[in-house]
């Protein structure tokens, strides 16, 4: 077979052959694992019409009952083979431009759209549901379906796939989404499956937006019933359906699996006899481990083998009804029923559809087939079985600008983070070097570290360590205004800057925030004991006896913490020396409301209302905002009396609501005797410096900070 350029083509005598069987073992590395660049290369089958798929009746089979009490037995002979005709299939290097010499009849009354469920990777499914005027009678099931490929192959775009959903959608009826997933061996598992979570956690975002529907999908708000929601899927797809059902459980109200690809090193007495003529060989199907399972796996990795020696316990797991569907002529049969038979051993409720003339991905084989047609049936009686309200369907009880919403049942949704980037692109900064760093190993904590290009062989510069803002919810490093931002300050001050990341909450509630920022300072003191041996950048450039450690309004709350715990001898730091702290417009809190906060300026941004709840969202449980975390000076805040504070910049916006908390921080710690200066900008507004990086109030804060830097590191007053 020539392969050489993308319009090779092969011909398939028979028109049943699905684009699998013309893989060869000795093909599959051609197709996928080039050693220069992975390539896809798709091989479709030629499809039958449906009348001669059906145009004679099928008499049934001996079936084999080999579970009475959860076997349901559906008896089809395999399709006779029609007379052999020459069907030519393009053959081309992208998987979704397929061309087929014959397609499939289309379903009247259905629409269909590709949304995107993971906008940051890419990742799509196709909707599909029955006409509005339909589908507004009542509300109906959502059935969740992931493609088959051994995690190679496939996407919902292929036609035999789409004509699977198509008739799924109307013949159920449902509202079907049909998802791609990151493919193997570019993604190895287990990919795949975190993809299929993040299906399920984007539809759970979906309904969270009711009743309101506020940025929910229109065919959604119309036409699902959330409480009925099943997870499903044909081959690799279903093995995607059974871990989603172990992860989600019973939030599913049932999990549909087809001929669920499967794995172990022990052959089964089907994987060792083979039935004849089949598409899927043990060859094809240990090539597909080896390509998806990760390097050195083996069959039982977890991924695999549901019941493997590093498998999880599935005994105590509360797994919805699950619908199995085994073929007989599939290869791997016997793992299939031997997964119904210890799933129903645990008490799980499990019923088991044997097509025993089939064999392996036979409803993407033959969409329009018989077989397919009895599947359907089947699945139709297994979904409409279950007693699932939407009454159940969890509900927001704190949203913050649709971006992170709080689900009654304690889900925690966030948006695809690009949402939060800035619209516009900033100026170039040329003359700076950036490069990222792990901190925090543990849970891959990471800061950016930026330095002028032209310091390596000049002195020595003093290091700011920035903490981004964001309610201590938000934000990231590699948004472009902070990273804006921090390529300013280490070109104009100059300065060696460090940006730190932190974790976030809800997810990560306070003081993880605080104890990271606390991290960051440990790794970098664990730099400056390597001497020689640290970074590049900071072995070359950076003056380790002139630390400041600043931040933006929650960032400077950090800043704050730290100040306490090293000013009180709880966090070490020799051999650095923190030469002073920059608190920009730091995000404080207190129950009692201040003046600024009772009568907001006009105009700002940042309102009351977001700053309570970006507390409900960040502080301890049942906390208030009296806590620690929050208010400097609350009744069970540390005394900063006996505190060591080195000197401390604090700038104020004006038209800022916590304008008065920022100014009473300042003037607190003044009448203590810290060494305090205050700055106050008059028509700026909270975390104005990462909101307008280039604007005339940031230049303004830029010569201020490298007045300050200058004149707490022991060097001449800048001009």
């Amino acid at each position: 077979m020539d392969t050489s350029t993308p319009s090779a083509v092969v011909e398939a005598q028979n028109p049943y052959v699905h684009w699998s069987a013309l893989i060869k073992t000795e093909h599959v590395n051609d197709l996928i694992a080039h050693p220069c660049a992975v390539k896809r290369k798709i091989f479709m089958r030629s499809q039958p019409s449906p009348a001669s798929s059906t145009s004679a009746r099928l008499q049934p089979s001996r079936s084999c009952i080999l579970y009475p009490d959860i076997l349901r037995t559906i008896t089809l002979q395999q399709s006779p083979p029609c007379p052999a005709t020459r069907r030519s299939t393009v053959v081309l290097a992208d998987a979704a431009a397929v061309l087929r010499a014959e397609s499939f009849p289309d379903v009247p009354g259905l629409q269909w759209k590709d949304v995107a469920y993971d906008a940051a990777r890419g990742l799509k499914l196709r909707m599909y549901r029955p006409a509005v005027a339909e589908a507004a009678a009542k509300k109906l099931p959502v059935l969740v379906y992931f493609h088959g490929g051994g995690f190679c192959l496939g996407t919902f775009a292929q036609p035999n796939i789409n004509a699977c959903c198509l008739r799924l959608a109307a013949e159920l009826p449902a509202v079907v989404l049909s998802a791609d997933y990151r493919l193997a061996p570019e993604h190895r598992l287990p990919a795949a499956i975190d993809d299929g979570a993040a299906v399920l956690s984007w539809l759970r975002g979906q309904a969270a937006s009711l009743p309101a529907g506020a940025g929910a999908e229109q065919w959604l708000t119309e036409s699902a019933d959330f409480g009925r929601v099943f997870v499903s899927g044909e081959s690799a797809g279903a093995n995607v359906a059974h871990h989603l059902a172990v992860r989600f459980g019973s939030d599913v109200a049932g999990c549909i699996l087809l001929t669920a690809f499967f794995g172990g090193d022990e052959r089964t007495a089907a994987e060792s006899q083979p039935p004849a003529g089949v598409f899927l060989t043990i060859e094809m199907s240990d090539q597909f481990w080896r390509l998806s399972l990760p390097a050195g796996a083996n069959r039982d990795h977890p991924a695999a083998n549901p019941f493997g020696p590093d498998s999880p316990n599935l005994e105590p797991v509360t797994m919805p009804p699950v619908l199995v569907v085994a073929a007989g002529r599939d290869l791997l049969r016997d793992r299939v029923l031997g997964y119904a038979e210890r799933l129903k051993a645990m008490g799980k409720d499990v019923e088991l559809a044997d097509f025993v003339g089939e064999e392996h991905g036979f409803f993407v084989l033959q969409p329009w087939g018989e077989a397919a047609a009895e599947l359907i049936g089947v699945m139709r009686q297994f979904v409409h079985s279950s007693t699932m309200s939407g009454d159940t369907a969890p509900h927001v009880v704190e949203d913050y600008r649709g971006i992170i919403q709080i689900l009654s049942d304690g889900t925690i949704v966030r948006s695809d983070p690009a949402v939060l980037g800035s619209p516009e692109s900033f100026p170039d900064v040329p003359g700076v070097q950036w490069e990222d760093v792990v901190y925090a190993t543990e849970h891959g904590g990471k800061l950016r570290v930026y330095r002028p290009a032209a310091s390596a062989a000049a002195e020595k510069l003093p290091v700011i360590v920035y903490f981004h803002s964001g309610g201590f919810c938000l934000g990231t490093f590699e948004q472009p205004n902070f990273h804006s931002g921090c390529l300013r300050l280490a070109s104009e001050l100059p300065a060696v800057v460090l940006a730190a990341d932190y974790r976030l909450a809800p997810e990560h509630r306070l003081p993880a925030a605080i104890d990271d920022g606390a991290a960051a300072l440990s790794w970098l003191r664990g730099q400056a004991m390597l001497g020689a041996g640290a970074h590049p950048f900071l072995a070359e450039s950076a003056d380790f006896t002139k630390v400041f450690v600043a931040g933006e309004s929650s960032g400077a709350n950090i800043a704050h913490h730290i100040a306490v715990r090293h000013g009180s001898g709880q966090l070490a730091l020799d051999p650095l020396c923190i030469s002073g702290h920059v608190l920009v417009t730091p995000f404080f809190g207190g129950v009692e409301r201040t003046a600024t906060e009772a009568e907001p300026p006009a105009g700002g941004w940042f309102t009351l209302e977001a700053s309570d709840k970006m507390w409900r969202l960040s502080l301890p449980a049942e906390a208030t905002r009296d806590h620690p975390a929050a208010n400097p000076f609350g009744s069970d805040s540390p005394n900063l009396e006996p505190v060591a504070f080195p000197p401390v910049l604090v700038v104020s916006a004006r038209r800022d609501i916590l304008h008065d908390r920022v100014l009473h921080y300042a003037v607190s710690l003044k009448e203590m005797g810290k060494p305090v200066e205050l700055e106050v900008f008059e028509e700026a507004q909270h975390a104005f410096f990462s909101r307008e990086p280039w604007g005339e109030a940031a230049n303004e804060l830029i010569r201020a900070v490298k007045h300050f830097v200058h004149r707490n590191s022991g060097g001449a007053e800048p001009n």
